[in-house]
């Protein structure tokens, strides 16, 4: 019951499109599945010894399970991986997200599947009884503590062994392969459908060694280096080699910002971002290409602070923030670039510290402070129920700006358009679907969109005024979490995948109209504007970005937004995503053999 439960949580957000997915090998992907929660069953069961608190606590955590996959399949349009299991600890964030009446219905359904899980095995212990003489006799109390020790132990060592699901070599994966599993990373959803729950949440439970690309040796990264010095000494010859050490760098990273316009199938009673609007036309900017809908915050901010594609890393490495990153003392990034630079860096995010493990991740990044909701100055909050403001932010940075005497590195990563939406704001903006119906949740985020415009115009016409010259990327992270299924049926999937960026000096530059874009170049359009000179890392990026400016999960765009087919690429193309992945895994999880050189303008 527990299996088929998992299996139909899904099918009520997909519709009817699940089964597509469900192939011949299908039925066994079940069983296995079945067997793999026998598993758990039978742990339960050895630490309760009661079938019936056994089957109260299985039911517990079906229900519980269920319940999160279809709210994250219904809200970003991927599945609950093993990964996510951190947020349990997240009480308060996870509360805020669904909502108090969501809180309680949740929990008076696990106290009704406790109840009923308890009932029935008790009324079948009725019907089928035990001998009392059995139960009281001691050998046979010793002989079942034994057995429950043995069983426990036997379904924990299964269990920790299924923890190595992607190993080479494993027996569990070669059982679900040799069964017809086919494997799609590309798609976590349809990898889901595919393989059954069980099977998909194997598939994502651990993340496999990331494995060097050909050709990494020391010797390949020294000619890389030597490669990117002159193209960097090319890119530099026409840059002011002083002009990073007395200008601000800003990157705003703007939750959920997007333009509901852009959207087929969706009306807007009035443009809810019009500033916004006008500034990037007479800048540089354009369209970013964001990994997921409604999710995929923090690897956004990875890609625009490593410059390094989520996409290159293992499709099991759902979040380097969580995974990745922490397992370093130091990681390269922008931020201990800037700072080898003469430039103070700081971290500022007006939520919980602990949120995809920013506390860790920044301070092994070399952020020099990091201000979080308790510390930030002004916490003001925006709507009911809501987050604190943009405006608050903003208000955040200039402060820490007009405080500081040497140039500074800012990364505000806001919270106030963060779900859910429903009813935080009294004068919504009204939006409906193509056919008239009214969209109220995107109406309460339209109204959140509008605060936004309102703050950023406020924040760009300070910093105008301003003397110290300051560089802002801005962009939105992701689409929000809750448009219709027509929506997306109107809509193709990159467009569904794109956001707005600019970067904006308030100094004179060059500016031009971008394609779309990864947030990986972020930090190299940031230069580019400064007219900065820059060291060989951004040279290679800047390079990539003319010939591959934007790539996601196996889609790579070229320098007119269209695809481009990995396998019949542009030879300089081909050439500079080899030496772009090399160059990757040698500073994320290689010998950073070429750290230093990557890192030293010429």
């Amino acid at each position: 019951m527990s299996n088929v439960v998992l299996e139909l949580a899904p099918l009520l957000v997909v519709h009817g499109q699940a089964w597509q997915y469900r192939s011949a090998a299908y039925p066994a992907m079940f069983a296995l599945g079945f067997l793999v929660l026998w598993l758990l069953v039978g742990l339960i069961h050895a630490l309760t010894g009661r079938l019936s608190v056994t089957a109260a606590v299985t039911a517990c955590l079906t229900l519980a399970l269920a319940y999160a996959d279809y709210n994250k399949l219904s809200v970003r349009r991927e599945p609950i991986y093993p990964d996510d299991m951190r947020f349990t600890g997240q009480i308060g964030f996870l509360m805020h997200m669904v909502g108090p009446w969501t809180v309680i219905a949740l929990t008076g359904s696990l106290m009704v599947a406790a109840a009923l899980g308890f009932v029935v095995v008790r009324a079948l212990s009725r019907r089928f009884p035990a001998s009392l003489r059995a139960v009281r006799d001691p050998r046979t109390r010793r002989r079942r503590a034994v057995m429950r020790a043995v069983t426990g132990s036997a379904c924990l060592l299964v269990l920790a062994y299924l923890t190595q699901f992607n190993s080479p070599g494993n027996l569990a994966r070669g059982a679900y392969e040799a069964l017809g599993a086919t494997w799609r990373p590309y798609s976590q959803e349809s990898n889901y459908l595919s393989n059954g729950f069980v099977g998909g949440f194997l598939n994502n439970v651990d993340v496999p060694s990331h494995r060097a690309p050909a050709g990494y040796s020391r010797a390949e990264m020294d000619r890389i280096v030597a490669r990117y010095q002159e193209a960097a000494a090319r890119i530099n010859r026409s840059r002011d080699p002083g002009r990073l050490a007395h200008v601000n760098v800003v990157l705003v990273l703007s939750e959920s910002f997007s333009d509901p316009e852009a959207l087929a199938g969706v009306k807007v009673a009035r443009d809810p971002i019009p500033f916004t609007r006008r500034l990037m036309r007479h800048t540089t900017s354009g369209s970013m290409f964001a990994q997921d809908i409604g999710g995929g915050t923090a690897n956004m901010e990875f890609e625009a602070l490593t410059g390094m594609s989520a996409s290159q890393l293992p499709s099991q490495l759902e979040v380097p923030y969580n995974q990745l990153v922490p397992q370093y003392r130091t990681f390269p990034s922008a931020v201990s670039w800037l700072e080898g630079s003469g430039h103070r860096t700081v971290a500022i995010h007006p939520y919980t510290p602990t949120m995809y493990r920013r506390n860790e991740v920044y301070r092994t990044f070399g952020v020099d402070r990091f201000i979080h909701d308790s510390t930030m100055h002004e916490q003001r909050r925006s709507g009911h129920h809501g987050f604190i403001s943009d405006a608050s932010a903003f208000h955040e940075v200039e402060r820490t700006l007009r405080r500081s005497s040497k140039p500074l590195f800012v990364n505000l990563v806001t919270m106030q358009n963060h779900m859910p939406y429903s009813g935080r704001y009294d004068d919504p903006v009204r939006v409906t679907g193509a056919d008239g119906t009214p969209l109220t949740d995107i109406g309460q985020y339209a109204r959140g969109l509008e605060h936004t415009d309102r703050a950023l115009r406020q924040f760009i016409h300070r910093l105008r005024a301003s003397q110290e010259k300051t560089v802002v990327v801005f962009y939105g992270d992701h689409l929000p979490g809750g448009y219709p299924q027509p929506v997306f049926a109107a809509n193709d999937n990159l467009t569904m995948h794109q956001t707005p960026f600019f970067v904006w000096a308030n100094f004179p530059g060059p500016t031009s109209p971008q394609p779309t874009t990864s947030p990986a170049h972020f930090m190299d359009l940031a230069l580019q504007r400064a007219d900065a000179a820059v060291p060989p890392y951004y040279a290679l990026l800047d390079e990539l970005r003319h010939a591959v400016p934007a790539m996601e999960d196996g889609l790579l765009l070229g320098p007119h937004g269209g695809r481009l087919r990995p396998d019949h690429l542009p030879a300089r193309a081909s050439r500079l995503l080899h030496d772009y992945r090399l160059v990757q895994y040698d500073l994320s999880v290689g010998h950073r053999f070429s750290q230093h050189g990557m890192f030293t303008t010429p």
